[in-house]
């Protein structure tokens, strides 16, 4: 943020409040955990609406948060088809690991490897594997923290990737998996708020206009503005077109 902009304190007290509230919910789980099942596992005592909440608030994440959203906006419609393949991951998951898992008594994907194949290496195996995946997966959580904070704040990338992964180390390292529960819940809450209202005051300025959804939509600018292109960008044209424009190109 440069220092002739001013600070946004009504974002800066929303964000701050959504992090004391998560903070919170997470020392809350900190109070039961007292044994390895506790912290591992919340001694599998979490109810199916608590686990369905968090579910779906792992679900929301950053990746589909943001991801999807810029997909849709750079591809159209048809990129809907990603969270319905993240939805059908997220029942294989749920049929084919996890159900068998928790009949199995492991606490791990490891720990069922080497129980169901007897092998310590398979056991090595599926902690590379697991742990390879989840390196993948927190990339793009912390690359949208950090984006997600420098627009909003103005501060460096590094700085929201570095508030998140505290928060989120300190909930994970005090109270285990009955934090991790109880905060994904509040965070899907949160985050489905966020999406839902916003939807719903769209739908209605959209359908009160009577627009059509495959309706063309032309871009237009009504303003002076400035448009950074960092990337090639190739345009084909099937007819001759004339096109009028003013302005600098590279300081030209």
């Amino acid at each position: 943020m440069t220092t002739d902009q001013p600070i946004p304190w009504l974002t800066l007290a929303g964000l701050a409040a959504a992090a004391v509230a998560t903070v919170a919910i997470g020392i809350y789980g900190v109070r039961l955990a007292r044994t390895t099942s506790d912290f591992l596992v919340a001694s599998r005592s979490v109810g199916p609406r608590w686990n369905a909440a968090a579910i779906s608030g792992e679900y929301l994440s950053a990746a589909s948060f943001l991801g999807v959203a810029g997909l849709i906006a750079k591809y159209g419609a048809d990129a809907l088809w990603y969270p319905i393949g993240f939805t059908a991951g997220y029942l294989g998951l749920l049929l084919f690991v996890a159900a068998p898992l928790r009949r199995s008594g492991a606490y791990t994907v490891p720990d069922f490897a080497e129980f169901r194949l007897g092998s310590a290496r398979v056991r090595t195996l599926a902690m590379i594997v697991v742990a390879v995946i989840c390196a993948l997966y927190l990339v793009p959580q912390f690359q949208g923290a950090g984006l997600t904070l420098n627009i909003l704040l103005g501060v460096p990338s590094w700085v929201g990737a570095a508030v998140v992964g505290v928060i989120v180390i300190a909930n994970v390292v005090g109270g285990g998996m009955r934090s991790v529960t109880f905060v994904q819940a509040f965070q899907y809450w949160l985050k489905l708020t966020a999406v839902a209202i916003p939807a719903l005051v769209l739908s209605v300025y959209f359908f009160a206009d009577s627009h059509e959804l495959g309706a063309p939509a032309p871009p237009t600018v009504d303003e002076q503005t400035t448009v950074d292109i960092t990337t090639d960008v190739v345009v084909q044209v099937s007819a001759p077109v004339t096109v009028g424009g003013s302005g600098t190109i590279d300081g030209v």
